[in-house]
């Protein structure tokens, strides 16, 4: 493990206006580098199961890291990119688990969750996600979104041609996730990585925020508020105000250094 970043963390959870219980699941962790957040997929509550067995997966393997040597494919990446490879690896694996725990229990047969995570290394941010969870990054007063989500929407419109038609035609299913963690054996898992510079701010978030308030709202809190904790609690206050149509869940997390 590399030596401990200075790094600030804030997270909160809401379980919104419109749902009885909360589905989402996530962790801060500073000490690792690591900021998660799983949206859960599935009713009769094992939604809830997926998501939180998500991040306990990923946050086991993170800390562990030699039970990934293994499966660590050398040939395939530069040896700087190890923690993209480490940490899609161990998403990898958080499929595998609750894909399996499905197989085997009727009750939790069919559930899925989303995943976005944000491994901190020195100089470098590492990004996974599945399903349409969402990364940005503020910097410099811009707010950028660092992941594309997996959703019949984003899909179609990749597409190009063709795409608004279908789109009306599709119109209620837009935004039905076509990726996400336990629904195959496997699954397509995208990652990036990023440059950091020192005041970076990531925020990893449930679409129970980016749905609501726009990311023009968003920027706002984050640029008028410099304390994470109370930027977090307006973020969710924010989306109840909108409706909270679903569980919201934000994760912040700051980058110290000169």
């Amino acid at each position: 493990m590399y030596p401990q970043l200075a790094i600030e963390a804030a997270a909160q959870s809401d379980v919104g206006r419109r749902r009885s219980h909360n589905e989402d699941s996530f962790a801060a962790l500073p000490c690792l580098g690591l900021f998660m957040v799983a949206d859960g997929l599935g009713g009769n509550a094992a939604g809830e199961v997926a998501s939180r067995m998500a991040i306990e997966v990923v946050k086991s393997c993170i800390e562990e890291d030699d039970d990934l040597e293994d499966t660590w494919p050398y040939g395939m990446t530069r040896p700087h990119d190890r923690d993209e490879v480490r940490l899609v690896l161990s998403v990898r694996r958080a499929n595998r688990v609750i894909y399996e725990a499905s197989q085997r229990q009727d009750e939790m047969r069919g559930m899925a969750t989303t995943f976005a995570g944000v491994l901190l290394g020195p100089g470098m941010a590492y990004i996974a996600h599945v399903g349409d969870s969402r990364v940005y990054r503020m910097r410099g007063g811009q707010l950028e979104r660092l992941t594309r989500d997996h959703t019949l929407l984003e899909e179609l419109l990749r597409d190009g041609d063709g795409a608004m038609a279908a789109l009306e035609a599709l119109s209620d299913r837009a935004n039905a996730v076509t990726r996400a963690l336990g629904c195959d054996e496997s699954v397509a898992i995208e990652s990036r990585v990023e440059a950091t510079a020192p005041g970076d701010v990531f925020l990893v978030c449930s679409d129970g925020l980016w749905g609501p308030v726009s990311e023009e709202r968003i920027a706002g809190v984050l640029l008028a508020h410099q304390e994470l904790s109370l930027a977090a609690s307006l973020l969710i206050d924010l989306a109840n105000e909108h409706g909270g149509p679903d569980n919201v869940t934000c994760v912040l997390a700051r980058l110290g250094g000169g």
